[in-house]
This record gives structure tokens, C-alpha cells and sequence, in this order.
């Protein structure tokens, strides 16, 4: 179990690498410039007390932050809605393969058609942002193409495009699959 206040520097690491470009929770390996006396005269030392006797801090903030990286403390620490986000991220990643497996039937043949662009949104993100493909889905057929370099140079300036951009980036070192295999059932898939 971690303490009140290592749960309070693993929610502003993770706080900071999915709203702040420039810091990198895996880059500083969750570091950041915190004291004690500095935890223990804040007012809401409260929610980190409670927050810290969840089972699983470091994946319930991952799961939570990564969809809203502006979550309060005290909305995650009392809860069910951020307690639900949790359950099904874990959920998500504990079936990855199936879950990419399902939602490779939402994109269109051929396949490279999905991550064309000409500035305007590829149609895998068109289907991520009307909720049809998952973040997780996104960024292993992201990483697995290297299709973001082009997305980046035909949308730099696209707000919508430059948001999700980011969370892409930071989300994208917290997934843990298996790239070979991954790689087969797409292939397999689309031939």
C-alpha cells in the first residue's frame, strides 16, 4: 500500500505527463520536486489518505488521468464514476488483442485507407472521436504503422488533431502488448 504522500507524487507525475508537453513521467521516472512539509499543509491531504488504500494507485490514476487529465483529487477519491473508468480500463488492457481484434471491424479496406490525410481527419480518427475505436486501439495502430509523422505534418494546425495528438503521445508508453502478435491479426484481418 502507498502512503498519502507518494500517492500525492504519483498523481501529480502523472498529472503533469498527460497535461504538460514538456514533462515525461517515463523520461524523470515519475519524479518531481515535492516535499512533505508542502503535502502535509494542504487541505485536501484528505483524498490522497483515502485515495492511497485503492489496491492499484498507479493504475486507477493512469486509467483516469489519461481520460481527463484535469480530474480533481477529491473526484477521484470518492468516486464510483472514476472507480468505473478504472474497471474498464482494466478491462480494456487485460483483453487488448480482443478489443484491438473487435474494432479493427470498424475501419475500411484497404487499410491504408484509414490513415490517409490532406489535412482534413483520417477516417481511424474519425472513428476514434465519435467513440467507435478506443485510445488504446488508436495508438497501437499508430505505433505499429508510424502513421502519426505524416498525421502531424498534414494536421499541425488543427486543434482537434493537436489535442488528441497529445494523448496519443503520453498514452501510448503506458500500453503493453504484443507487437508481433498485434501486428499477425491485422494482417490477417485485412488479407
Amino acid at each position: 500500500m502507498m502512503s498519502a504522500f507518494d500517492t500525492y507524487k504519483e498523481y501529480l507525475a502523472l498529472k503533469n505527463h498527460f497535461s504538460s508537453p514538456s514533462y515525461d513521467y517515463f523520461k524523470y521516472n515519475g519524479k518531481l520536486k515535492v516535499n512533505a512539509t508542502s503535502f502535509n499543509s494542504r487541505k485536501d491531504k484528505l483524498f490522497f489518505q483515502k485515495l492511497s488504500k485503492h489496491p492499484d494507485v498507479h493504475n486507477f490514476l493512469v486509467a483516469n488521468l489519461s481520460k481527463n487529465e484535469k480530474a480533481w483529487i477529491k473526484d477521484l477519491a470518492y468516486s464510483e464514476e472514476a472507480e468505473n473508468i478504472y474497471k474498464n480500463w482494466l478491462k480494456v488492457n487485460q483483453s487488448l488483442t480482443y478489443v484491438i481484434k473487435n474494432e479493427l471491424g470498424e475501419l475500411e479496406l484497404p487499410f491504408d485507407s484509414n490513415f490517409k490525410t490532406n489535412g482534413d481527419h483520417p477516417y481511424l480518427l474519425k472513428r476514434y472521436l465519435g467513440g467507435d475505436i478506443s485510445l488504446e486501439t488508436l495508438c497501437v495502430l499508430l505505433d505499429l504503422t508510424r502513421a502519426k509523422k505524416h498525421w502531424d505534418s498534414k494536421m499541425e494546425y488543427d486543434p482537434i488533431y493537436q489535442e488528441v495528438k497529445l494523448k496519443i503521445e503520453k498514452y501510448t508508453p503506458f500500453i503493453k502488448y504484443d507487437k508481433e502478435k498485434v501486428k499477425n491479426i491485422i494482417l490477417n484481418y485485412f488479407n
